[in-house]
């Protein structure tokens, strides 16, 4: 780690307890009171996130489509996320606000969803979407390293945060197409220099899927070099539209 990363992280760390020493007990989604047996976020906030399973229709065309790129052959998520709604605030808090506590709390959220898949597939570990170094320096952290502690507080699975890295800086895909999605983050991963990658299957953990381009890209590099099988995971799911702001 360089020293303005160190830097960085360090200043990010320095605002997670200066707020919860001005907020010491509201929930980070609505700000009401939170109870002593209740972590980060009131059970009436969870509640009102949308859960999503494999029956749902959005499930099932994320799916395809992550399907259709050839490299990814699984996909587990725990919410829809909905714009303006809760979880878009804890995500926000997450990413921005250096809260990431909230990454773990959601990680965990989603690690009971991994757990079925413990008994039937061999894994080798999580690997959270690398952020391009230079991102990493400005949010001080990568919010998918966060969300995969709260995965391996559950499952016990590996974290291996300096498997794959992102080797040219792309731009947001937020207001970007699905084919453009595509091409911006086209050969953007690469295996770090000394991983070796074992014949075994790898979860890539993100914070939302929406057109799947970036998870594919990572599945490509992964498979690539030596993955047997790679499995798609995400706190949650956003609907694709194609007129979306």
């Amino acid at each position: 780690m360089d020293v303005m990363t160190a830097i960085a992280r360090l200043q990010a760390g320095m605002l997670r307890p200066l707020y919860e020493f001005v907020f010491p007990s509201s929930c980070f989604a609505c700000d009401g009171p939170i109870r002593n047996d209740e972590h980060k976020v009131c059970r009436s906030c969870w509640s009102a996130i949308q859960r999503v399973s494999h029956n749902d229709a959005l499930y099932a065309r994320t799916a395809a489509r992550l399907a259709a790129e050839g490299n990814i052959t699984g996909l587990v998520s725990a919410f829809r996320f909905e714009k303006d709604g809760t979880l878009q605030s804890l995500i926000h808090h997450l990413k921005y606000n250096g809260i990431t506590d909230i990454g773990v709390e959601l990680g965990k959220q989603l690690g009971e969803g991994i757990l079925p898949w413990l008994s039937n597939v061999a894994i080798a570990g999580l690997i959270p979407v690398p952020l391009h170094p230079a991102k990493c320096r400005e949010r001080g952290y990568n919010q998918s390293e966060y969300i995969c502690q709260g995965i391996n507080a559950v499952t016990g699975l590996r974290v291996l945060s300096g498997l794959l890295k992102r080797r040219r800086y792309t731009e947001s895909q937020t207001h970007l197409e699905i084919e453009e999605r595509r091409r911006n983050v086209a050969g953007a991963f690469v295996p770090a220099p000394a991983a070796k990658l074992s014949d075994l299957t790898y979860l890539i953990v993100d914070d939302v899927i929406t057109t799947g381009a970036t998870m594919s890209a990572c599945a490509k590099t992964l498979a690539e070099h030596g993955a047997s099988r790679v499995i798609a995971c995400s706190v949650a799911l956003a609907e694709w539209r194609h007129t979306q702001d």
